[in-house]
């Protein structure tokens, strides 16, 4: 059965008024049958439960309100801290500058999944659009989209952010730099640079993948693998169990899978290229772009998102401009990683910037970032920034089930993320 519930206005302040955006209390789940689902909306992380018998969600407590709009979030492998970047800067190449960025941490209850700040905050330079976590859970790394570069803090022994670890040389990690990774033997890391199109008199500027050696919280180069003219990666994602490097191509609406090398770094050549899309009309469409990627828990199905949110003025309304978003299934050749496409469908929103496969690979959750009239015949029809919920196959494919539209007060959905463990 599909259905559609629409989630409560947000109240801001220092403590939030109304439970977080979801629904209304539901039965509690069993903890074996309960998943936590955190969220961002604008400067508020929101907290909710994903029950893995029905796909359906609950909101649980507060919202906790962030000095700025969180940009990223990642948590810990044991789930004990989740890590925030957050910033007031405008998102793009031409977004203001801000004077707010951190680096923060918080406690996750191992009970309730609750959030407590852990620790101080620390001050980042400009806009955080990026973090991710050694796996020895010693080091975050953040990356920096309008600088291009990246910086390193140290985690200390109770789970807090340390000190920077200060580099030999600044990492030049391209321009503007979409994501920073590190290499399952957690020698390597590796940064997407999604470049910019040519915009009025400035010249295009190239995407890159940039590889650096990482030992002790040093990075220092390794390779930088330039992209084709009107190509530019943004997110990759490791094959759980292979040498295999999945690239999601941001300008270009593509994938991508680069062998990785002995020495951690990509291959100079992807070694597959396979289109994203559904509809190849939209490949150079104004604000088509490709998005996240994420592999099920058994590496055997890849997901990817295609993203559109161009807009058009239809008398005093800004309306989407066309162009598809929509979800691209890749079954995975076990032999030799070739991605097959499998599956289109509709993600059900409008720019779905994020999405998570739950860990236990029953249910992808789509996070929908932003609302916007849209042309249905004759007619214009308001879509909600949402979440959206699919069941995941056997064989991989998704299926709709419901979703939860979010009153967004012009907010945005940037980040979401489903961890294992009570949420009760």
């Amino acid at each position: 059965m599909t259905l559609t519930k629409t989630l409560p206005a947000v109240l801001l302040g220092s403590v939030l008024a109304s439970p977080a955006p979801g629904l209304q209390a539901q039965q509690p789940t069993t903890q074996e049958d309960a998943m936590t689902l955190y969220a961002s909306l604008g400067e508020q992380l929101l907290h909710y439960s994903l029950d893995t018998r029905t796909g359906t969600l609950a909101a649980r407590g507060q919202p906790v309100l962030l000095p700025a709009n969180l940009q990223f979030a990642v948590a810990d492998r044991e789930g004990r801290f989740l890590y925030t970047v957050s910033s007031n800067a405008g998102s793009g190449t031409l977004g203001a500058s801000g004077d707010t960025h951190l680096l923060g941490a918080f406690r996750i209850d191992a009970h309730s999944g609750s959030l407590t700040p852990w620790g101080e905050s620390a001050v980042l330079p400009e806009r955080p659009i990026h973090l991710t976590l050694d796996h020895g859970g010693e080091y975050a790394l953040t990356a920096f989209n309008q600088s291009g570069t990246l910086s390193v803090h140290k985690i200390d022994e109770e789970g807090g952010i340390g000190p920077q670890v200060a580099q030999a040389t600044a990492p030049d990690a391209g321009i503007f730099t979409h994501q920073v990774m590190v290499t399952p033997d957690n020698g390597t890391v590796v940064a997407l640079a999604r470049g910019n199109d040519a915009i009025g008199e400035r010249a295009e500027e190239p995407g890159s993948i940039n590889s650096f050696r990482f030992e002790q919280g040093q990075l220092t180069p390794l390779s930088r693998v330039e992209m084709a003219p009107g190509l530019g990666p943004r997110h990759l994602a490791f094959h759980p169990t292979q040498p295999w490097v999945y690239v999601a191509i941001e300008r270009g609406s593509k994938l991508f899978m680069y062998p990785l090398t002995a020495g951690g770094t990509l291959a100079p050549e992807p070694l597959y290229r396979k289109e994203a899309l559904r509809d190849m009309a939209n490949e150079h469409r104004h604000r088509q772009k490709g998005g996240v990627l994420q592999f099920h828990p058994n590496g055997r199905y890849l997901y990817v998102a295609n993203r559109a949110d161009g807009e058009k003025v239809v008398g005093d309304k800004k309306v989407l401009a066309g162009g598809e978003n929509t979800m691209a299934v890749f079954r995975i050749d076990p032999h030799s990683g070739e991605p097959e496409l499998v599956q289109h469908l509709d993600t059900q929103g409008i720019e779905a910037r994020t999405f998570k496969v739950d860990p236990s690979g029953q249910w992808l959750v789509v996070a929908n970032q932003k609302s916007l009239w849209v042309e249905q015949g004759d007619e214009l029809v308001w879509v909600p920034a949402n979440f959206a919920v699919f069941r995941i196959a056997p064989d991989g494919t998704l299926s709709f089930v419901r979703k939860y539209d979010i009153d967004d007060a012009g907010r945005w959905l940037l980040w979401m993320d489903i961890i294992p463990g009570p949420a009760l």
